[in-house]
């Protein structure tokens, strides 16, 4: 029998561990006005100046991501998914990020500059139409508006100590919807007893919509193995059968030798990974899938349960620990900014936790992918 409350509870940040518990944090403000948060999209890869589609370097400032797309498609007259972007990016910010559009658009561009809080800074070409997840990430400057400087040296002393172990990788509470619905929706469907119920509603579901849901499932599962395994200790211990991520490349690996690994997980060379279950998820073995099988039971799920989505729920690895790239904390005038990298869908509002007070930065309700 499915048991969601141990789901429903990983969905609560607040409540999930630190990777700096005993440090000191502050009460801010976040996105008091949209130059608080700002986000500048990194690219995967170079483009190559030449091809059938223009690549646009847009801003926006205080425009809702579908708002945006949905204007330049009306602008420049073509449909809406003739329009490539790489993720999308926060409303109440200022964000900069690469978007595709057919290149017969280019006599029309100038249109696009009538779109209110929407500017186009550069543009260029590329042979292929952007797609969702091509970006290595996004780099953030956040103010920490009415921060007082005298915690700047602990506050600094904080992100040092991030840089260097990492923070927890959760998913944030966005994954889920508000109040969790989207996992209540997913949920739902994993349980016969709903079925009935729930049958007309799963109907109207959209492709977009279905998938989320399933994804809520799977977030909520790696945020519980990944609350579980800081809980006994072993968030940087590499354990027998361990699925292991090789920083450089990516590639993923079985460990076999937990004591090499364990060296190669020091030095940085490596990454722990927890599953993303679905139906092709790479298996851990030994210690590892204990653990992991245990965050199963408890949820009254199995491996299985995925096949049902199909498609929807193949299943990956994602790391447990992030290192923000050159994070900076320095001082501003209305308070104090972080500055940070982090890869694709890594969650900034997770990062914060180590540096805010619970409550004190619900204004941060959107995220950038």
């Amino acid at each position: 029998m499915m048991n969601a409350e141990p789901l429903y509870a990983a969905t609560h940040l607040d409540s999930l561990p630190l990777a700096c518990p005993g440090r000191p944090r502050i009460s801010a403000r976040l996105k008091f006005v949209p130059e608080d948060f700002v986000v500048d999209e990194i690219p995967a890869y170079p483009f190559s100046g030449q091809g059938s589609h223009l690549l646009m370097w847009v801003e926006k400032r205080d425009v809702a991501a579908g708002d945006l797309l949905g204007r330049l498609a009306a602008e420049l007259g073509i449909a809406l998914p003739a329009i490539g972007t790489a993720g999308t990016k926060d409303r109440r910010a200022v964000t900069r990020q690469w978007i595709s559009v057919p290149a017969e658009c280019e006599d029309r561009l100038s249109w696009a500059h009538k779109i209110d809080g929407v500017r186009i800074l550069e543009v260029t070409r590329h042979e292929n139409k952007l797609r969702t997840g091509h970006l290595w990430g996004n780099r953030f400057s956040i103010l920490m508006r009415d921060a007082p400087h005298e915690v700047i040296d602990a506050l600094r002393e904080t992100a040092r100590l991030v840089a260097m172990r990492g923070f927890p990788n959760f998913f944030g509470m966005q994954r889920f919807g508000w109040s969790g619905d989207t996992l209540r929706t997913g949920l739902a469907r994993l349980d016969p007893s709903t079925a009935g119920r729930d049958q007309q509603a799963q109907r109207h579901l959209g492709h977009f919509e279905r998938r989320m849901t399933v994804s809520a499932i799977q977030s909520a599962l790696f945020n519980r193995h990944l609350w579980l395994r800081m809980e006994k200790g072993l968030d940087s211990t590499v354990l027998s059968g361990d699925v292991l991520q090789k920083t450089e490349t990516g590639g993923m690996f079985t460990s076999s030798e937990t004591s090499v690994d364990q060296a190669r997980l020091d030095a940085g060379e490596v990454r722990l990974t927890g599953p993303i279950w679905g139906t092709k998820t790479m298996s851990a073995k030994g210690d590892a899938l204990d653990l992991e099988q245990a965050v199963l039971d408890e949820a009254g799920l199995a491996p299985s349960s995925f096949r049902i989505f199909a498609k929807l729920a193949e299943g990956t690895r994602r790391s447990l620990f992030v290192r923000p790239d050159d994070m900076r904390v320095e001082p501003d005038p209305d308070g104090i900014r972080l500055f940070f990298g982090l890869p694709k869908g890594c969650y900034a509002t997770v990062l914060l936790r180590e540096f805010i007070l619970p409550e004190s930065g619900r204004t941060v309700v959107e995220e950038s992918e």
